[in-house]
């Protein structure tokens, strides 16, 4: 039955006051509580020399509780303290324990999940620690009494080997030769001997033979300096289950009042303590084994010297000196072969470049686990009906899948042919992992810079020039093209903003649109004007894109372009070629509409002289009213009016300028090709007709210019009509939507259509069938029509009549 505490001292140090609260409601009764402010203040109790506490509670605020509670021990070694901790720290926190100096069972990790058995545990500790407490002082007042036993009367000697017989640690007594004067119940216990046994005897044939010499050195010491010695520990081996034991001795010297002299020891069985000790230093022998492991595996990982070829070869063998193996291997697996890429053996079935199918080498098992594989001993174990060990008799293996970019690249293993005397250790397989890992990603980093290296090199023979930016647009990269074209040297723009490229012919919006595009995640496409080191101006059809990391955010923008300024000059110059050549069109058009024209003019120039005489005989005869003269006045303006209009439209016509495209009514455009060839028609008896859809949406041209198309076009109708009776020739303009964004303007006559065998030529520039044509007013035609982003087209062609068509893209607008 567990003994209660009686008057004990708790001490609470950063404990939560949840569980302060807790502690006093339950334990008030049995302890003193006291809660400390701080560590300066636990530490001050034990420097002023007050009555130690018999346990001391670590909460959860104090950080780094493993050194606190060692600097505690070094005040008082015996003082039980518990460690509060969460659950999923506590296991760690008992290995950590485990393997730190100066400290001992009395250090215990508690978790938060078990507090309502913490008030147990602290009673069972205060109890544990005043029982440790009278223990000491009954074996000091021990020590005491025998230096005085022979003087003693035998009651006070039967009650010190009663009290000695009770006492938890073995104590004993030996004379100057070593043999047993004396020896109480705990320590025949220790010694597996009886009193009978034991008395007289000499201490060390208690001992193994190999233990025997160290027990008379250490009486001997005890004996010669008269001084208290330090503890030693000596192993025992049980006789019958020939278990080892092992017990700590510490020797005191005895003098008598009678001047006989002797020793004393005191006996404690440290077996767990020792087991603790040899499997801290087991791995604390491991441990800095492996950080030698690690530390050579980053001097070779970290040596850019080496290649990745000798790279590999070295952690080959650094794996055959971690893992005590002679064969080690990195393989790739291709579809169901296993190829050798290199290895550390001199067997022929091991070498480089060997190739065998899977399933004769233990990596079969590997390529299927995410998990190491290993073995020690095949032969006793399921593998020994291996293929692989029938043929090779490989008795231990490790071995692990090699990834690259989430594939499967292969396995790295380790193998031996004499089975491995120590099971493999968590620790191989985190470094084998490691290993493996490594691996991976330097053959996957291999892989890159390899695309990378085409990839750059692709750029520097690049013709187009490239340009890479960082996300506030300051440059990183460009290609040779980019210096050649712009002027710049590489070292001049690194780190540099794209803006000293700007010629200024673009606005501030047209920047801001562009930058809108690609901050968004669009690519840009178009033609940038900028400006060369020199100050020359260049035009570049530039395309600008963003890069973007895993994550979908953007990082960089790369932008390509070529030169493009010989284009445009070229693209100038032929537009003002076409419009020279419209410009000699139209005059060829009014050339052949001389007659037409003269009637059309001699019309208002009739009206105006007839008008002009009859005012003038009405002035002569004396015989007018003024409303008459003003009548006559009135026509004679009016014909005027209307004989400038013609010439308007003629000087407008036939003038020569640039294209002016503008939202146009194609209804206006119609009307006024009407009016113009109307005079025309009348001569040639061609009946002239108009249709135009109601709503028709406007259209961005330039107005002359299809008016030029539409004379092309209905001149040639009226061409084709000349064969035709006077009376039945026929002449339709249609203007209507076409499909969803279109205007489409058609023109059809009657007459007997065109030859299969011009058919195909019709569009061909100086083609003609006419004696007096130049051949280029389809052509011509053609080139204003595309120019406008539109089609001209023969539509339909037949004995009784042709239509052609040209189309016009719309704006969201409507005539009205």
């Amino acid at each position: 039955m567990e003994s209660q505490p009686d008057n004990g001292i708790l001490h609470l140090v950063g404990v939560a006051p949840d569980v302060t609260a807790r502690l006093h409601e339950e334990l008030d009764v049995v302890l003193r509580i006291e809660t400390m402010e701080s560590l300066d203040t636990l530490y001050s109790r034990f420097q002023e020399g007050r009555r130690p506490a018999d346990t001391v509670l670590l909460g959860m605020e104090i950080e780094e509780p493993v050194r606190i509670a060692q600097r505690i021990h070094t005040y008082d070694k015996y003082i039980p303290i518990l460690i509060l901790s969460l659950p999923a720290r506590c296991a760690q926190l008992k290995r950590t324990l485990m393997f730190s100096p100066f400290l001992g069972n009395d250090v215990i990790p508690w978790a938060t999940s078990e507090i309502d058995e913490l008030s147990s545990a602290i009673r069972h500790s205060v109890s544990r620690r005043q029982q440790r407490t009278r223990y000491l002082n009954t074996i000091s007042s021990a020590q005491i009494r025998l230096e005085t036993l022979p003087l003693l009367q035998p009651e006070a000697t039967h009650y010190l080997d009663q009290l000695l017989d009770h006492a938890p640690i073995g104590v004993l007594t030996v004379d100057l030769n070593g043999s047993i004067l004396t020896l109480n119940r705990q320590a025949m216990s220790l010694l597996r001997v009886s009193e009978r046994s034991a008395l007289g005897r000499p201490l060390e044939e208690q001992f193994p033979d190999h233990e025997r010499l160290h027990m008379r050195s250490l009486l001997q010491q005890a004996l010669d300096e008269m001084n208290r010695q330090r503890p030693e520990i000596f192993e025992l081996i049980e006789s019958i289950s020939g278990s080892i034991r092992f017990l700590e001795i510490t020797p005191a010297p005895l003098a008598y009042r009678t001047g006989q002299r002797g020793a004393m020891l005191i006996l404690q069985d440290v077996t767990d303590r020792v087991a603790a000790d040899q499997q801290r230093q087991r791995a604390e022998d491991e441990l800095r084994f492996y950080a030698t492991v690690l530390r050579t595996f980053h001097e070779i990982s970290s040596n850019h010297e080496l290649s990745l070829g000798d790279k590999l070869h070295r952690l080959l063998k650094l794996g055959c000196e971690q893992f005590r193996m002679p064969i080690a291997i990195l393989s790739r697996i291709d579809d169901h072969l296993f190829c050798i890429q290199d290895s550390i053996s001199d067997h022929p079935a091991f070498m480089v470049g060997v190739t065998k199918d899977i399933d004769q080498t233990y990596c079969s098992a590997t390529v299927d686990s995410n998990d190491p594989v290993a073995f020690e001993h095949a032969g006793d174990s399921d593998w020994c009906r291996h293929p692989s060990y029938r043929e090779h008799k490989l008795e231990a293996y490790i071995g692990v899948r090699v990834s690259v970019a989430s594939g499967l690249y292969g396995t790295l293993c380790f193998a031996s042919p004499v089975p491995r005397q120590s099971p493999f250790s968590s620790a191989d397989f985190e470094i084998l992992k490691l290993m493996s890992q490594w691996v991976g990603n330097e053959l996957q980093r291999e892989r890159t810079e390899a695309h990378m290296r085409k990839l750059s090199g692709a750029l520097e023979q690049a013709a187009d020039s490239v340009m890479i930016t960082d996300r506030e647009r300051r440059i990183e990269y460009v290609n040779p093209a980019f210096e050649q074209l712009t002027g710049y040297d590489r070292d001049e723009v690194i780190g540099q903003k794209t803006y000293f490229l700007r010629s200024g012919v673009h606005d501030e919006e047209f920047y801001q649109t562009l930058l809108q595009v690609i901050d968004n995640g669009g690519v840009y496409r178009g033609v940038l004007v900028n400006r060369k080191k020199d100050g020359s101006i260049f035009h570049e059809q530039k395309t600008i894109a963003p890069l973007k990391d895993d994550w979908g955010a953007i990082t960089h923008f790369i932008s390509t372009g070529h030169d493009i300024t010989d284009l445009v000059r070229a693209e100038e110059q032929d537009r003002l070629h076409k419009a020279e050549l419209a410009h000699v069109g139209r005059l060829s058009v009014l050339g052949e509409m001389t007659s037409g024209l003269a009637h059309e003019l001699n019309q208002p120039l009739c009206a105006i002289t007839t008008y002009a005489q009859t005012c003038l005989r009405i002035i002569q005869n004396n015989e007018y009213s003024p409303d008459e003269i003003r009548y006559g006045l009135e026509q004679v303006v009016r014909q005027a009016e209307l004989g400038g209009a013609i010439f308007r439209r003629l000087r407008n016509f036939a003038r020569k300028g640039e294209i002016r495209q503008q939202r146009v009514n194609l209804q206006d455009v119609i009307h006024e090709v009407a009016g113009f060839i109307r005079a025309e028609a009348v001569q040639s008896q061609v009946q002239l007709k108009t249709e135009i859809a109601r709503q028709l949406p406007m259209v961005i041209a330039d107005p002359i210019q299809i008016e030029q198309v539409m004379l092309n076009l209905v001149r040639n109708s009226m061409d084709a009509l000349s064969n035709i009776e006077a009376g039945q020739r026929r002449i339709a303009i249609k203007a209507g939507r076409y499909k969803r964004n279109w205007v489409r303007v058609c023109i059809i006559d009657n007459g007997r259509g065109c030859s299969l065998e011009i058919v195909d030529r019709l569009f061909e520039p100086f083609f003609t069938t006419k004696q007096n044509g130049l051949g280029i007013g389809l052509g011509i035609s053609q080139g204003i029509i595309d120019a406008h982003g539109g089609r001209l087209w023969l539509e339909s062609n037949s004995d009784s009549g042709a239509m052609f068509c040209f189309t016009l893209p719309s704006t969201r607008e409507h005539a009205s």
